[in-house]
């Protein structure tokens, strides 16, 4: 099962506006200061890169549950999770950078790592169906959970 990444109305706003604030400064800084030629594919070059890999993580950010692990994807950032691995598994709103694009999060806790490098937020589109196939993958949660 494969579900694509809920996405906030401001988290996309931020994104659009980060990308159209660089493409205007670019165009402001090349009229207002004389570039070399050069320096003015560079800039457009940088400005490119970074709208790019701002609309990959918009766009590439989804979660797959597949036969012995959880695969997040985020743009070129990829997370693995065996099944086996996974000691709790819930709702949550916390804003810790994550995975996740939306605040509607699902927390996943890892055996032996700590809270911050062995907690993951996800934010699939139905977080409801979502988290309930994967507690039957997970058969390691503690009871909390």
């Amino acid at each position: 099962m494969r579900a694509k990444s809920a996405v906030d109305r401001r988290f996309r706003a931020v994104v659009f506006g980060v990308i159209v604030f660089l493409f205007a400064a670019a165009v402001l800084f090349t009229t207002a200061i004389s570039f070399a030629p050069y320096q003015i594919v560079i800039g457009c070059g940088a400005v490119l890169a970074a709208s790019a890999f701002l609309l990959w993580l918009l766009y590439g950010t989804f979660y797959e549950l597949r036969d012995d692990y959880l695969y997040c994807r985020s743009g070129p950032f990829v997370e693995k999770i065996g099944y086996d691995q996974i000691k709790y598994l819930g709702y949550s709103e916390n804003m810790l950078s994550s995975m996740a694009l939306s605040s509607k999060r699902i927390e996943i806790r890892q055996y032996g790592k700590g809270f911050v490098n062995g907690t993951i937020m996800i934010s699939p589109e139905n977080r409801e169906i979502f988290l309930g196939y994967l507690r039957q993958r997970c058969h390691c949660l503690d009871k909390a959970s």
